[in-house]
């Protein structure tokens, strides 16, 4: 393995075991001594090691101790594998996942980022992982089911959602942007914001996760010219950095192995999603 030069470590730290030898010390997260890598020249921060940043957005990305979790955390967990790598969970807001990637901090990160046009200039973007559509979570009774209905209404969104700029045009400062997740459905359970914008797997996650299933519903909008997301499904995928083509490699040959041995569908189905969810698409050009 060729190290990719970091800048700094960041935030706390958890390592999980990658085609761990079962009688090595799982702690350490040191590969089997018969490893042997599917791309032997995988450039990485740490040599033997992939960093990611995470933040919870299940179903997406999640974590249970030292294992990531999630449709994203297993895929990326068996891409890691293929590759010989031990996984280093580097933990932060939303709002730092991308920059840690940009500036040499993390290898990838996962939790939903979206291929677009606009991202691809700063990170280099792998071929898509999950097809999502734009959903719209709101009291039931409230009338707020199309992206028209948004006017006039108190609406939360994650910082750094595809969205946020054409909401923010349409609503203004009725736009309210939050670096967790957990944080919007907590104040639209209190009754401090009316709608929630999110991926639909997402909001339908984080109701049950707040026990709002009895209250609160999730439409996928119609499509609406003002909110350009809702023209184009989402891609998601796990960005590197613009110069390691090598992972990016990786990543990509993992996703198309996945596939083609029907591993991929099968992480789909336990977390509940969809087979349309498997359904590659163009890079988005916003």
């Amino acid at each position: 393995m060729r190290k990719f030069v970091a800048v700094a470590a960041i935030v706390s730290t958890l390592v999980i075991s990658a085609c761990a030898d079962p009688t090595a010390d799982e702690a350490s997260g040191t590969p089997g001594k018969d490893c042997k890598p599917a791309h032997p020249n995988v450039q990485t921060i740490t040599e033997g090691t992939l960093t990611v940043g995470h933040f919870p957005n299940p179903p997406f990305a999640d974590s249970e101790g030292n294992k990531l979790t999630g449709v994203e955390g297993e895929i990326l967990s068996r891409i890691a594998e293929r590759e010989c790598l031990s996984i280093k969970i580097v933990r932060g807001n939303v709002a730092s996942m991308i920059p840690s990637v940009e500036s040499g901090r993390a290898d990838t990160t996962l939790g939903s980022w979206y291929r677009t046009a606009e991202r691809a200039k700063v990170v280099r973007l792998s071929d898509p992982v999950i097809t999502v559509h734009l959903a719209i979570a709101s009291r039931k009774g409230s009338g707020i089911e199309q992206i028209d209905d948004l006017r006039g209404h108190v609406v939360g969104s994650a910082i750094g959602s595809l969205w946020v700029d054409d909401v923010n045009r349409l609503i203004g400062n009725d736009q309210k942007l939050y670096d967790t997740l957990e944080a919007s459905y907590a104040d639209l359970k209190a009754g401090r914001i009316e709608a929630v914008l999110n991926s639909q797997p997402t909001a339908l996650r984080q109701i049950e996760m707040a026990g709002l299933q009895n209250e609160v519903q999730v439409v996928v909008p119609s499509p609406n010219q003002a909110v350009r997301a809702t023209l184009q499904p989402g891609q998601t995928n796990f960005p590197v950095n613009l110069q390691n083509t090598s992972l990016q490699e990786a990543i990509n040959d993992g996703l198309a192995e996945l596939r083609k041995t029907g591993e991929f569908r099968q992480i789909l189905e336990k977390y509940g999603l969809p087979a349309e969810a498997d359904n590659p698409q163009p890079l988005q050009t916003f």
